[in-house]
């Protein structure tokens, strides 16, 4: 009788190690999977941002290209709603503003108005100091530098999303990397004479991002002067 209860006890712990081990197992699997949908999660979260941001951008290429096509001189494109900096004084009507609904009649948008983030407190810069490698000449002079969109200080998250929508390679899991890209003086009808020595997707690994290559819109990683940045860009008119 004595051996049958302790036959019967022993059964019970069993039953009762068994059920806790497998609970643990669930527990754990179960905190992988969450963890894996927070991860897919965030992932979609940043792709939707790097769209909303890729599109807009090259819905202001589209924009200043139809203006050209309309007959508004380069010289005159007024880009005032970014910033007082960016006004143009050669435009004298409306018809010049890129931003106005008498002229290119898209709606300004901030950068942290698409990616959702209003703590982030950079504005568009529209930069006439760099060559894009393979969108127009490549001399290093201002008849070759294209008119650049730039948004720095982008999250790592997104800019990786836009160079995959972009079938840009992120090398090594991050972006390409780049020595600088020049803000410069904001364009108001001319080019500047400062030239970036490096144009942004050519072959030097280490400096030119040549990963983005023949890109008119990407992303890339900014390390020169300990910058240490992400940075969009969109060629608005390629020369």
């Amino acid at each position: 009788m004595k051996d049958a209860l302790r036959n019967q006890s022993g059964n019970v712990l069993w039953f009762i190690l068994l059920a806790v081990a497998l609970l643990a197992f669930l527990t754990g699997v179960i905190s992988r999977n969450s963890a894996s949908v927070d991860q897919a999660g965030n992932v979609e979260r940043a792709r939707i941002k790097a769209s909303s941001m890729l599109n807009y951008a090259k819905s202001v290429e589209a924009t200043v290209q139809k203006m050209l096509l309309n007959g508004v001189s380069e010289n005159d494109l007024n880009f005032v709603d970014i910033s007082t900096a960016h006004d143009n004084t050669n435009c004298i009507s409306t018809d010049c503003e890129v931003f106005h609904v008498a002229g290119g009649g898209i709606a300004y948008r901030t950068p942290a108005e698409l990616i959702g983030d209003n703590t982030h407190t950079d504005i568009w810069h529209v930069s006439t100091e760099n060559r894009v490698y393979l969108s127009g000449c490549e001399d290093v002079n201002n008849r070759c530098t294209e008119l650049l969109l730039i948004a720095k200080n982008i999250p790592q998250s997104i800019c990786l999303q836009i160079n995959k929508i972009q079938g840009i390679t992120n090398t090594g899991g991050d972006a390409p990397q780049i020595q600088d890209i020049f803000e410069g003086t904001a364009f108001t009808g001319t080019y500047s004479t400062t030239i970036n020595a490096i144009s942004i997707g050519d072959a030097n690994v280490t400096n030119d991002a040549p990963e983005v290559q023949g890109k008119s819109a990407g992303c890339v990683y900014e390390f020169g002067s300990g910058q240490d940045i992400y940075t969009f860009y969109q060629v608005l008119i390629p020369r």
